[in-house]
């Protein structure tokens, strides 16, 4: 049982830093619109690598702390992508404007997924809130591989 916790945080761990990985050093140059989406966006990795440390400690009200601010997040983002608002050094993609419900269709799907971890830490069932984190995570993926250079 101990293995498959430690395989599963491990795994967890690896995703975050998969998803996120040039957050860091992206805004470079980064000026109005586009700066304050970078800002929301590092943000939002923090809040993920929040809720992964709160997954290996157990520790459920971080994770529904975490969990309640990107859903938050999830409600404001679509204005931090106004039309225009792709040029370097943004990295979204041209996809954005050019499927908008698709975008829409991926915020949502970001923000259901952030209401369910919510749901799923208030139970403390372990197993529920990993599945859960994973879930919210695919929703970062799908959307980076989507509309996301």
């Amino acid at each position: 049982m101990q293995f498959k916790k430690t395989f599963i945080y491990l795994n967890l761990i690896l995703l975050t830093n998969i998803l996120f990985i040039n957050a860091l050093h992206a805004d470079d140059g980064a000026k109005g619109i586009v700066k304050e989406r970078m800002d929301k966006f590092k943000t939002s990795k923090t809040l993920m690598q929040k809720i992964n440390k709160g997954l290996q400690n157990q520790d459920f009200n971080a994770i529904e702390k975490s969990a309640d601010q990107l859903l938050i997040w999830s409600k404001e983002m679509i204005k931090y992508f106004p039309e225009g608002s792709d040029g370097m050094p943004s990295e979204a993609s041209i996809n954005i404007w050019k499927d908008p419900d698709g975008f829409k269709t991926a915020i949502n799907n970001f923000q259901n997924a952030s209401l369910n971890l919510i749901t799923k830490s208030q139970t403390k069932d372990m197993e529920q809130t990993v599945n859960a984190f994973r879930d919210l995570a695919g929703t970062c993926k799908g959307c980076h591989k989507k509309y996301r250079n």
